[in-house]
């Protein structure tokens, strides 16, 4: 067996020469740049999706307007553009709503719904001249609502219509609150189921109105109404509804009704529909707005006399 050759230095370079590609990473490096990978990812989240949703959320929610700002906002808006005349022929509708004057709120809500409302407004109440003063600038019509002495009435409104008053004291009651609503084109009768029925207190209204040039609508809280007649013998202009609106309160039966005034309108030529100014009521009318029957022409009573 031949003898071994002794190690050379070259040898021992070579042996000591470790192989390439063998080269052994620690896994404490490869750990490091993992966390350090995700940490990268995860910045990029945070500055691209949450951190703008979170400026956002923490910026101040805008203040709500003051009624005074509203009232002001409202004041400022330029009158409506008149509504083109009705064809020969077209329907016509006219949407009252009584018992406003308590509060600025509801006479609000009817003008953001863009119609052209009734403004029927009692007498002596904290908000009565200043309701009369918005609609008018809004361009809306406005009617007295004359409280008048109910057959059963729990209570009685200060200054009510009686059949026991005279024409004098009809007269003076009639001028005290048409000074509160000097925008009133004409009046109609709150309550008055008894004052209605009795023919000699209505020659004392129509002879007042009649001084006035102002029109009469009855609301027709009784079928035995001397108001047309005394209203007819005196030449003064007259108008009576078709429709309660909210007699039952809600807003899908006041969306039935509303659908009853539009067949109305149509079958008889015009219609008259009184409301109240109810939330659900006035829900209903901003609902009925988008969908209603435009065949129906919505116009104001003073438009519905003239249109005779």
């Amino acid at each position: 067996m031949p003898p071994r050759r002794p190690a050379t230095q070259t040898n021992r370079r070579r042996a000591a020469k470790p192989k390439r590609g063998r080269v052994s990473t620690p896994a404490a490096l490869v750990f490091i740049a993992g966390v350090a990978a995700s940490l990268i990812i995860l910045f990029f989240v945070y500055a691209f999706y949450m951190l703008p949703a979170k400026q956002e959320a923490s910026k101040p929610a805008p203040a709500k307007p003051t009624q005074t700002e509203k009232a002001a906002a409202v004041a400022q808006q330029p009158d409506p553009a008149p509504a083109p005349p009705a064809t020969p022929g077209q329907p016509r509708l006219v949407i009252v709503i009584d018992d406003l004057g308590q509060s600025l709120e509801p006479a609000r809500d009817l003008l953001d719904l863009a119609l052209p409302v009734t403004f029927s407004i009692l007498p002596n109440l904290p908000a009565t001249t200043e309701t009369d003063e918005l609609a008018a600038k809004a361009g809306m019509e406005v009617i007295l609502h004359q409280p008048m002495e109910a057959a059963t009435q729990p209570r009685e409104e200060r200054g009510t219509l009686k059949p026991s008053m005279s024409v004098p004291e009809v007269a003076a009651t009639l001028a005290a609150h048409l000074a509160q609503l000097p925008h009133a084109a004409g009046v109609s009768n709150h309550t008055g189921s008894k004052a209605t029925e009795d023919p000699v207190l209505m020659a004392a209204v129509m002879t007042a109105l009649k001084d006035r040039k102002l029109f009469f609508l009855d609301s027709l809280t009784t079928s035995k109404s001397a108001a047309q007649a005394q209203a007819g013998r005196l030449n003064v202009p007259f108008l009576a509804r078709n429709v309660f609106l909210d007699a039952e309160r809600g807003q899908q039966a006041a969306l039935l009704q509303l659908a009853q005034a539009e067949k109305e309108a149509k079958a008889k030529g015009r219609a008259i529909a009184i409301g109240h100014p109810y939330p659900e009521t006035i829900a209903a009318l901003s609902t009925w707005s988008i969908r209603r029957d435009k065949s129906v022409k919505l116009v104001t009573l003073g438009s519905l006399l003239k249109a005779n």
